[in-house]
């Protein structure tokens, strides 16, 4: 098992809260696109 400092820690921390609001932004976008394309077809 790997001991990891405080600092070490802050920093994982922070670049896994980093990812996930990358990931939220980018899937909230593909939402947006795809509900746009339903809306297109429907009418």
């Amino acid at each position: 098992m790997v001991t990891l400092s405080d600092d070490e820690v802050v920093l994982i921390r922070s670049l896994l809260t980093a990812l996930r609001a990358i990931k939220v932004r980018e899937i909230d976008k593909a939402l947006v696109i795809l509900s746009k394309g339903e809306r297109g077809t429907s009418c």
